[in-house]
């Protein structure tokens, strides 16, 4: 009769090294699978929001001309003097951003601000490093405050992806040259039936998550767009050797602009770098502008430049159509 063997007599059964390999193997070969695909729907997420950000700001803004007769201005500025050379402005500076507040349900912000008052004395500068959500994109993860000196003071302004389209040509015209053609510049006072390529031909907000100072000079500047004003006489955004478009750069943005001494024409598609005042994002391959009838469309970095040109002005007769 054959014998049992007690239990406490087998020999114990577990992995062996080579079936451990292979199971922690396959493990990382399924998280390395996986992780792009979580990857993606964290960014489509992302941009899912960026996207609702720009609708509900291009609502604001439709509500601004609804009670003002007029689209909000890019900035008021006050105190302009100009010469051969420059423009000098050292008063107000409030951006389009601070007009929207209290249609963004951000009353009470706009309460505590005196907009009699220029934007760097109290209350109004104690109030500029207010962080806002909505003038946010969530892919980008810089710290959401950055500093700006006027050559006397330095002042803390909260960040914005978001900026203004000025339109074609430089922010830092003098007063009484022709603007940018764009919907929001310095005083301006846009209507819809100005618009006459169209509100849904002509981008009024678009994606900034960084500048470059020039292609040759290397300068990428991350943080450096806020809500809250064009601060007057700013000449240095953190990092930044110069702001050679001026405080306007802040808060808004240009799609181009004629060649200038020994410069060709400078282009301004998403992404690119060769210039301040651009327009980027954190997104893969574009970013995202919200046009003058609501909508809000992703556009490409390898668009056609004339193409971006156009909808960047608001009646210069190119009529884009489908693009």
């Amino acid at each position: 009769m054959k014998q049992k063997t007690p239990l406490s007599r087998r020999a114990p059964h577990g992995f062996t090294l080579i079936e451990l390999l292979v199971v922690i193997a396959i493990i990382a070969i399924l998280i390395a699978l996986l992780l792009p695909a979580v990857q993606q729907a964290r960014e489509a997420a992302r941009r899912s929001t960026c996207k609702n950000s720009l609708k509900q700001i291009g609502l604001a803004l439709h509500n601004y001309h609804n009670a003002h007769g007029a689209y909000a201005p890019g900035y008021i500025s006050r105190n302009i003097t100009s010469s051969v050379n420059s423009t000098t402005e050292t008063g107000t500076g409030f951006a389009w951003g601070v007009m929207l507040l209290p249609f963004l349900d951000q009353s009470p912000l706009y309460n505590q601000l005196n907009l009699n008052l220029d934007c760097t004395v109290s209350p109004n500068i104690g109030l500029a490093d207010s962080a806002i959500p909505i003038f946010r994109c969530p892919s980008d993860t810089n710290q959401g405050v950055f500093s700006v000196s006027d050559g006397s003071n330095t002042y803390r302004v909260a960040s914005a992806n978001y900026v203004g389209i000025y339109g074609y040509g430089s922010l830092t015209e003098k007063p009484g040259a022709p603007m940018g053609k764009g919907i929001l510049y310095r005083n301006s006072n846009t209507r819809i039936r100005d618009i006459t390529d169209g509100t849904s031909n002509t981008i009024v907000v678009g994606e900034r998550s960084h500048q470059h100072q020039f292609a040759s000079a290397g300068t990428t500047v991350e943080a450096d767009s806020t809500w809250y004003a064009a601060i007057p006489s700013a000449t240095r955004p953190a990092g930044m050797m110069s702001m050679t478009e001026g405080p306007a750069s802040l808060i808004l943005g240009h799609v181009g602009q004629p060649a200038m001494m020994s410069m060709s024409e400078m282009h301004h598609p998403p992404n690119t770098t060769n210039h301040i005042a651009n327009f980027s994002s954190k997104h893969e391959g574009g970013a995202h502008f919200l046009l003058g009838d609501g909508a809000v469309r992703f556009l490409s970095e390898n668009m056609n430049y004339d193409t971006f040109r156009y909808l960047g002005t608001i009646n210069d007769g190119n009529v884009i159509g489908e693009f």
